[in-house]
């Protein structure tokens, strides 16, 4: 094999490995877009969970204590919220 056969033989494999670098790339990308599309899902999910309890239903404890905890967090909010208000005021 000459010295043409084998910058030929490099040349060529450069470009395989551009072309699979480039496929992988995209593919990352697909899977980024699908992690971003579950995220949202499991939030719709967690946000109906919590109006379905706000409205009474009944959890497993550790679902039931995740929304408690929301509880108390949107509590904090209203009254961080009121004390801007008095602030304004």
């Amino acid at each position: 094999m000459g010295w043409l056969d084998k910058v030929k033989e490099g040349v060529t494999k450069v470009a395989q490995e551009a072309e699979e670098m480039a496929t992988i790339g995209k593919v990352k990308l697909e899977v980024r877009s699908l992690h971003g599309k579950m995220a949202e899902a499991l939030q719709a999910i967690g946000a109906k969970a919590y109006d379905l309890y706000e409205a009474g239903a009944q959890f497993p404890p550790e679902v039931a204590g995740l929304c408690k905890e929301a509880e108390g967090l949107a509590s904090q909010i209203k009254t961080k919220e009121t004390e801007i208000e008095k602030i304004k005021a």
